[in-house]
């Protein structure tokens, strides 16, 4: 056997030689990424703490129950001129920012429209929430933010079912034994809820209200229907143009409320539903009744109840 000692000691110098490459590859990528490191901003943290409404006229405004799950936030640096978006955040939350200095924070209430988490918006009743920071390198700030009704919102009905005339008095269904009622019991706020009993002899109830709203989109802008309830069955509800001479026009049953055990809070967006129409007036309307399964109803009785509704529009 005849061995090739320069071709091995070649081949040895050759390993040694990509050797010493990896390892100088390796140490250089090891310092890019320490200066990466050292490069990397330090954040502070600004954590915003649910909302709070506060009152300014509960004779206007009426109970100051609200749902704010999230809240839009951006800040304002005057010396540059630039707003800086934050994004939208369910609160609470807490956000890494990278920016330092002073900034003027702003906060909108933002909701769920219709009751879902794909329609978020900024409630437009209720004002922005403002406030001067001074961010630091990782110093954490905690901001609680509070909102009100703003001042130009018009209130056209507020029904929290403490007097004797209320909303919802007019029967669509023509059965008197299913109307809503005042009641003591299981109140979310004050004295009284409006209250309908329904069971397997009265299984539903469609109802109205008595009075018929001026919703002209022209003049009134933003409408929405903000609602607190409890109620054992689904709900719908729609709102019934009636023209100036009281011909009705085709109900819109847009706005639906699933069964839910405990009390909660709901925003109705009326605004594009009645600009779809050539009408002006309109009544609120609701439809209700216990679910029929297989050949029988879900429930021998159901109880809807209602407390704090506002209908509301700029």
């Amino acid at each position: 056997m005849i061995f090739n000692f320069y071709s091995m000691k070649k081949y040895a110098y050759d390993l040694g030689l990509g050797l010493r490459f990896a390892i100088l590859a390796l140490l250089f990528a090891l310092g890019f990424m320490g200066c990466d490191r050292e490069d990397e901003p330090i954040p502070s943290y600004l954590t915003i703490e649910p909302f709070e409404l506060q009152e300014t006229d509960l004779g206007w405004h009426g109970s100051i129950s609200q749902k704010i799950t999230h809240a839009d936030i951006f800040m304002f640096d005057s010396t540059g001129n630039e707003s800086i978006s934050l994004g939208v955040f369910e609160l609470p939350a807490t956000i890494p920012v990278i920016n330092k200095g002073s900034f003027s924070l702003n906060i909108d209430p933002v909701i769920k429209a219709n009751g879902s988490s794909l329609s978020l918006q900024a409630y437009p009743f209720y004002t922005r929430f403002s406030k001067n920071i001074n961010l630091k390198t990782d110093v954490p700030q905690v901001v609680k933010p509070t909102t009100k009704y703003h001042e130009d919102a018009v209130f056209e009905v507020i029904e929290d079912f403490e007097n004797d005339n209320f909303i919802f008095s007019v029967e669509r269904d023509g059965n008197t034994n299913t109307t809503v009622v005042r009641s003591t019991e299981d109140v979310f706020e004050g004295q009284y809820v409006g209250l309908v009993k329904l069971d397997t002899a009265n299984a539903g109830i469609v109802a109205q209200t008595e009075d018929l709203f001026d919703l002209s989109i022209a003049t009134s802008g933003k409408i929405f229907i903000e609602l607190n309830y409890k109620t054992d069955v689904p709900l719908t509800f729609g709102i019934i143009p009636v023209s100036d001479n009281g011909q009705e026009g085709e109900p819109i049953w847009e706005w639906f409320v699933v069964a839910r055990g405990e009390w909660n809070k709901i925003y109705f967006n009326l605004t594009d539903a009645i600009s779809s129409t050539n009408f002006n007036r309109f009544a609120i309307a609701f439809t209700s009744t216990i679910p029929f399964e297989d050949g029988k109803f879900t429930l021998l009785e159901a109880n809807i109840m209602f407390d704090n509704f506002k209908l509301v529009h700029f």
